[in-house]
């Protein structure tokens, strides 16, 4: 017997050892060795000899070579269309061998010193599919362009794991503002394409009307009707389906809305509680019209005609809910909208006075200027679209806006670019242009600076009047509701007491008439209520449509001498009515109560004492603020000769609030500070800020009905006010206020200790954690219609087993 003994090394190559010929006997061990490692293919001869045959037998072999293959990755990715910047990515790896390992490789742009690494978790086998999100949680910085690429690495340890590299996506993470803007974008589409779908909720309410029409006229239903129900289901499947999308954008976007925000927005936290009370009203309703789609198969008359009553009645409901929904919705945004261009206004103001502090041409020239210039005109082209947009409400918002005031910054800013364009220009070595524009840049800033604040007052003070306006006409819708349910009881309970034949029931089927009007106009005032105030819930809605219905249904059963059934009825929208004035009464006093607790930001009665000891501190910073810049002018070379320390708020209010345009050429002291203008500015906002605190004070102290401390402060004011009017910025006047501020911590805690309980209570810890990461792969998959691979393991087959099974997946997934 001849045995064959191959002795591999753990290369690439395979070597074969022998004797120095080929001739051995039959029990002898013949080895061959080549004289180079084998990197192809080889085909060679063995001749078999011994001693009594020779060249017996030939022998042909083959060595086949199967070299290690570099991996492939082959990539999918598809962008969010909600956010619209995340992106997922889908791919499938194969290697001959087997996968090791695959990572994804991250940097920003023209930084590649500065690569991450994320390992991404695959299958040990020869392939393996992946699905994943960028940037998931991973940290990015927004505003800064990436650039990211996959990398797949095989088995081979001992090429040190060969790789190969996807190809090169670019990502931006889009800044704050940008999301913001993006996202108020996306709202507004929703907004118009639900707009629009409106006017298909009254065609499909014709149709709905007739179908009931018909059932009512016909005996028996024939194959005509049947086709026609089948077309109204269809019609209205596709309208449920479309409000439930909308439903969903809506609330989405409210949801990824300001979502990192510190402050409570309780307009949205109510507007998303609608929008989730919609969400599952419409899954009722969806009920209710499989039911219908089972009775109109089997063309059931007695059972359809009441179940097409009660769609009709969850259609109107429906079309009322989407109406106010919209409104609400357009309400949101256009204040969302109103508080970020006071907010960008507020930046712009902050990165013009940045720029008027640099003196140097690089830093300060006119090509800066001009894009602050553009920046002002895109605020207010905003600012007037955001005007269409508010007269387009039901009751339009107040958007705070003064256009003398935008005419002088854009005066200012002009004459800021002429003159650092003459300098640019002309070259002077005294750079006098430089500080001419200095100046003007200064003025711009203030007048910005001062416009946003405007804003805000404003803004603020609109809200608490239109919450006080909003409680006022609750009140009396309330009180009209509770009479109106009175007066229904009473016509209910003349009904019982009569028979059909009685010569009054002509008379009370027309208090009942009369009274679903009195009605229609509850129903009207709280419609244009429930449209800009969300706390109106879906409740309202169901309660108002169930008051109709059982006095639309009592009308025609009396109207019929139906009396036993239309005082049912009857009873039913008493009962309605008075569940409606419950809920409503709830809603009153949570709108008073927050009327009480946010009252004072806005305006000056009913502030909380909290409110006025912040606002005073506020006071003494800004007092503190206007001191230091006085004592830094004087120290700089002291005031113009005849000026004193500021024009007196007594003289400001003679000249207006601009004050006179002589003095605020002149300069307080030295370069960079501010003008007297300026300071006589300040003081008058000081003067007037202080005036409404001691007003504010005197209220809150008149209603909780203390007195001694209250009034001594209420004094110290009016002397603090009488300091600022005839002395301006002095130490003494801020020693003063500082003073105050203390007195009202008292007052504040002796408030708090007063009436308060000395034993000792039990506390439970209420503090809420939730996970803030979100893990976007389950969304990804829904984006990719993909198989599951099997093979999760590598197969022990031969090679070419091996091939066909890659070559098979490669079609596949091809």
């Amino acid at each position: 017997r001849i045995t064959w003994r191959m002795q591999t090394k753990a290369t690439d190559a395979v070597y074969l050892y022998s004797k120095d010929t080929l001739h051995f006997s039959l029990v002898e061990q013949a080895v061959f060795k080549a004289s180079k490692p084998i990197y192809n293919n080889l085909n060679y001869i063995i001749s078999t000899s011994n001693k009594k045959l020779s060249n017996y037998e030939n022998l042909e072999f083959q060595i086949k070579v199967v070299k290690d293959q570099y991996p492939e990755i082959n990539l999918q990715v598809e962008q969010d269309t909600t956010d619209l910047q995340t992106l997922y990515f889908y791919g499938l790896l194969n290697d001959d061998y087997g996968i090791s390992k695959l990572q994804l490789v991250y940097y920003p742009s023209e930084k590649e010193s500065q690569k991450k690494f994320e390992n991404i978790p695959i299958a040990n086998s020869n392939i393996a599919e992946f699905i994943t999100a960028f940037p998931n949680n991973l940290e990015v910085e927004p505003g800064i362009p990436y650039e990211l690429y996959f990398q797949v690495f095989d088995n081979d340890a001992i090429n040190k794991f060969k790789s190969v590299k996807s190809k090169v996506f670019t990502y931006r993470k889009r800044t704050k503002e940008e999301e913001e803007n993006k996202q108020l974008e996306l709202q507004n589409k929703t907004i118009k394409d639900l707009d629009k779908s409106l006017d298909k909720f009254t065609e499909q309410e014709k149709s709905l009307e007739d179908l009931t029409k018909t059932q009512k006229e016909k005996n028996t239903l024939n194959f005509n009707d049947k086709k026609k129900l089948e077309a109204f289901f269809k019609r209205q499947k596709q309208q449920d389906e479309m409000i439930k999308n909308f439903n969903k954008k809506l609330k989405d976007n409210l949801e990824d809305f300001q979502k990192d925000s510190e402050k409570d927005d309780l307009f949205k936290e109510d507007l998303k509680e609608r929008l989730k009370e919609n969400e599952e009203k419409l899954i009722q309703d969806e009920k209710i019209l499989e039911e219908l789609e089972k009775l109109q198969e089997k063309i059931n008359k007695e059972e359809l005609t009441p179940k097409l009553e009660e769609l009709a009645k969850q259609n109107k409901n429906k079309k009322r809910s989407l109406e106010q929904l919209l409104e609400l919705t357009k309400r949101f945004y256009v204040e969302k909208k109103l508080e970020k261009l006071k907010d960008d206004l507020m930046n712009l103001s902050k990165e013009q006075e940045k720029l008027s502090n640099e003196s140097e041409t690089d830093k300060n020239n006119k090509d800066k200027q001009e894009a602050l210039n553009k920046q002002f005109e895109h605020f207010k082209k905003d600012i007037e679209d955001l005007e269409k947009e508010s007269n387009a409400l039901k009751k339009p918002i107040d958007i705070p806006r003064d256009k003398l005031d935008e005419k002088e910054i854009d005066k200012e800013q002009q004459d800021a670019f002429d003159e650092l364009k003459k300098q640019e220009d002309n070259k002077p070595e005294d750079n006098q242009n430089i500080k001419k524009a200095q100046k003007n840049q200064k003025k711009a800033a203030q007048k910005m600076k001062q416009m946003s604040q405007k804003m805000q007052q404003q803004m603020l003070s609109s809200n608490m009047e239109q919450i006080q306006e909003d409680v006022e006409m609750l009140r009396q819708i309330l009180d009209n509701l509770v009479l109106f349910s009175f007066d229904q009881e009473t016509v209910m309970n003349q009904f019982t007491e009569i028979e059909e034949n009685n010569n009054k029931y002509a008379n009370y089927l027309k208090k009942q008439h009369n009274l679903r009007e009195h009605f229609q106009h509850i129903d009207d005032s709280l419609f244009a209520l429930s449209l800009r105030n969300p706390k109106l819930s879906e409740r309202v809605n169901n309660e108002i449509t169930e008051v109709y219905y059982n006095i639309d249904k009592a009308l025609e059963f009396l109207s019929q001498s139906q009396l036993y059934q239309g005082v049912s009825n009857q009873q039913f929208a008493v009962t309605a009515a008075n569940n409606l004035a419950d809920f409503l009464s709830n809603v009153l006093d949570n709108m008073q109560q927050s009327m009480s607790m946010s009252s004072g930001k806005g305006g000056e009665g009913d502030m909380q004492l909290p409110d006025i000891i912040m606002s005073q501190e506020q006071l003494n910073n800004m007092m503190q603020e206007g001191l230091q810049k006085e004592n830094k002018g004087n120290n700089k070379g002291g005031k113009e000769e005849g000026e004193q320390k500021g024009d007196s708020p007594k003289k400001q209010e003679q000249q207006g609030q601009e004050g006179s345009k002589e003095n605020g050429k002149k300069k307080i002291g030295g370069e960079g500070e501010g003008t007297n203008e300026e300071m006589n500015g300040l003081l008058y906002e000081i003067y007037q800020q202080q005036q409404q605190l001691r007003n504010a004070l005197e209220d809150r102290l008149n209603k909780e009905g203390m007195s001694g401390n209250g009034n001594a402060l209420v004094k110290k004011m009016e002397e603090i006010e009488l300091d600022l009017l005839n002395k301006g910025f002095t130490q003494q006047t801020l020693q003063k206020m500082l003073q105050l501020k203390h007195q009202l911590l008292k007052l504040e805690n002796a408030t708090f200790q007063q009436g308060q309980d000395d034993k000792r209570q039990s506390k439970t810890n209420k503090d809420n954690f939730s996970n803030q990461t979100k893990n976007a792969i389950p969304t990804a998959k829904e984006y990719f219609n993909t198989t599951e691979i099997l093979n999760k393991q590598a197969l022990p087959l031969h090679q070419v087993y091996k091939n066909k099974v890659q070559a098979y997946f490669k079609i596949t997934n091809d």
